[in-house]
């Protein structure tokens, strides 16, 4: 269908013409969207009615030239092909390309947060039943103009490199490709107000309201769409008449006047339409032409795993809407009642990483992500790397900003990649508790949760920039500035693994900072918080856990052929698998080798000690403090200095033979 070049404005229908064209839509076959929502899209309909009706059998139905069944992320809508003015429909909030703008309802601390989506639902009638319509609560309706006003500000933003200025190429070619638009109420105080948002096309619908100069807040809230449309046109054929030339606005703008527009009208299955429209919008945003930004870009090639998952029936939609970010925690039955901040963020971090490395014996879900990521049948250390990315950036929807997606490269090596990943039963609030005593604790606290929480506190990321890229990163209330190291992930984790007191106490104060909703404080060498409440930024960070230091952490076992997993964190086998329990020699060897790493810290910590005091002792001078410390603080110091002195001493005398030879 081809909107022909028009001369002027054409005049909108009339109520009682509107209603004959609802009528006919309710009595066409596969059409269940509701009639508030009909008579809202009719209402700009800029064709004439008998183009849109065919009578059969004495009653006026739908022209069924104009419906297409569409089948779209494995469920079935019915699309409705029609001539609309150009100032119908508005941007859809929920753009793939703009998610990581929004607060997701996945993050336990969103619920304070200024720009927070409120969660999609189908739309219900009177009597209770569904229809092919979204249904929204919004707590006004200034705050809905507010959220259609960010959403196109948003597009300007996030618009990628286009090679050609969209306005331009619309007011001089017209609109050459048509929108995809789903029926959408607004509840409020104030009363329901639908709209039909673009589910696909935003850019297009932003643009033709800029062109022809409406306000789509303003069109929503009328209280009489046919009246304000009316005086739209006169007034835009009053411009033309007086128009001098092919350039003038008002003649420019006569090509995107009326529209063609798809209407989604129908769904299989209502219950289901918000993951079903979604799935188009999602599947443009996974190999866009535009460049858009990596979190966006990765968070919609992530649900479009999770989108194959449900459609084949491995995850229920409870479970695809908590991973996917449109659904709280809460609503999963894994998930305590009263879990806290850290542990909600943890499960559903977790379960998402269990879904992008399904174990070997998982071979349906195997089979989906590969089909899905588009994968050879062995996976190498490119496509590790996207699935790596791409749970990263759905990982991130459960904080308040999103970091970098490549902050979790590597955290999966391709060995265990091929074989799974399936995390422990335990969540890192019970894993915390033991870390500093348990090994295979430690190391997956390091190795799975470390790389985003460093990252979402901002205290370490995936640099590996020029020298440029080293910005002051310090803390906002020193003035002194700060030099960023220039390192990966992968050392700032040897670096912990190096320090492991340290490392501990500092995921201790950053799950305990979930909590409370603040900034970490900086700990010392035992992981104990600073007294005087001094945070953490990158800048200590780097000197807490310095470059090139540490050691590299033990690699994850090879997990042996297992069943499929359910989607219930309790029954999930645990990520150290049972191996052949050590031997006595084994645990003495690992022991031995623990008590020299401890040394060796010890030793670089006398030295560090050695440095600071030496420091200190020379700022004193220039000062003129003499002495450096007082009398009775010296004294206390050399006390404490003793006192572990002893302690080292004595605990290193069992290393020594007893006497008289070995025991027997």
């Amino acid at each position: 269908m081809t909107v022909e070049p028009l001369s002027q404005y054409p005049a909108p229908h009339m109520p009682d013409t509107v209603e004959r064209l609802v009528e006919a839509a309710l009595a066409s076959e596969g059409i269940n969207a509701p009639r508030q929502a009909l008579a809202a899209a009719f209402a700009y309909s800029a064709e004439p009615v008998e183009h849109l009706l065919v009578t059969e059998h004495g009653r006026e139905r739908i022209q069924p030239a104009r419906l297409r069944s569409v089948r779209v992320g494995g469920e079935e809508a019915l699309e409705l092909s029609i001539q609309v003015f150009g100032c119908f429909g508005s941007t859809w909030e929920r753009n793939e390309r703009n998610g990581t703008r929004w607060a997701s309802p996945a993050d336990p601390a969103s619920t304070t947060a200024e720009w927070r989506l409120p969660q999609v639902e189908v739309w219900r009638g009177p009597d209770g039943e569904q229809a092919a319509a979204l249904s929204v609560t919004m707590k006004s309706v200034d705050r809905v103009a507010e959220v259609i006003g960010r959403a196109s500000e948003l597009l300007a933003e996030g618009s990628g490199h286009r090679g050609y200025d969209l306005a331009s190429d619309l007011v001089l070619n017209g609109q050459e490709k048509s929108c995809l638009m789903v029926a959408q109420v607004y509840r409020t105080p104030e009363g329901d107000f639908w709209a039909w948002p673009t589910v696909k096309g935003n850019n297009r619908t932003k643009c033709r309201h800029q062109i022809l100069n409406t306000d789509q807040a303003a069109l929503l809230r009328t209280p009489d769409t046919t009246a304000a449309l009316q005086r739209w046109t006169t007034e835009r054929n009053i411009e033309l008449e007086h128009a001098d030339s092919d350039d003038h606005t008002a003649r420019l703008a006569l090509q995107v006047a009326v529209v063609e527009a798809r209407l989604v009208v129908g769904c299989v299955k209502p219950g289901l339409l918000y993951q079903t429209v979604q799935a188009g919008n999602r599947r443009d945003h996974i190999h866009a032409n535009l460049e858009f930004s990596a979190n966006d870009q990765d968070r919609a090639i992530g649900r479009r795993v999770l989108e194959k998952y449900r459609a084949a029936g491995l995850i229920d939609d409870t479970m695809f809407g908590v991973l996917a970010g449109d659904l709280p925690v809460t609503e999963l039955r894994a998930c305590r009642p009263d879990a806290g901040v850290c542990e909600q963020r943890d499960l559903r971090c977790m379960l998402l990483l269990s879904q992008f490395f399904p174990v070997t014996g998982d071979h349906r879900r195997r089979r989906v992500i590969r089909r899905a990521m588009a994968e050879p049948e062995v996976l190498d250390a490119r496509h590790t790397a996207e699935r790596l990315r791409a749970y990263s950036a759905l990982c991130s929807a459960s904080w308040p900003m999103a970091w970098n997606p490549r902050v979790d490269d590597n955290t999966v090596q391709v060995i265990n990649a091929r074989v799974g990943v399936a995390p422990s039963d335990t969540s890192a609030v019970q894993l915390l508790a033991i870390a500093d005593k348990d090994d295979d604790a430690f190391a997956e606290l390091i190795r799975y949760r470390a790389p985003q929480w460093l990252a979402a506190f901002k205290l370490a990321d995936p640099d590996r920039g020029s020298m440029g890229a080293q910005a002051n990163r310090g803390a906002e209330d020193e003035l002194e500035p700060s030099v960023r190291t220039r390192r990966g992930i992968p050392d700032v984790l040897k670096a912990m693994n190096g320090r492991r007191p340290q490392a501990v106490g500092l995921m201790r104060e950053m799950a305990m900072a979930m909590e409370e909703g603040r900034t970490p404080r900086r700990v010392n060498a035992f992981g104990i918080p600073d007294p005087a409440g001094q945070l953490a930024d990158q800048a200590w960070f780097d000197d807490a856990f310095p470059k090139n230091t540490g050691s590299r952490l033990p690699k994850p076992p090879y997990i042996a052929p297992t069943s499929a997993p359910t989607t219930s964190r309790q029954v999930q086998q645990p990520l150290f698998r049972a191996l052949p329990p050590p031997s006595d020699r084994e645990l003495a060897d690992k022991k031995k080798a623990g008590v020299r790493g401890l040394l060796e810290q010890i030793e670089s910590l006398a030295r560090d000690l050695v440095t600071r005091v030496d420091d200190a002792r020379s700022h004193a001078v220039a000062a003129g403090m003499s002495p450096a410390w007082e009398e009775n603080e010296s004294e206390r110091l050399n006390v404490q200095a003793g006192n572990i002195i002893e302690r080292l001493k004595h605990a290193v005398e069992g290393t020594r033979p007893p006497e008289g030879g070995h025991p027997d």
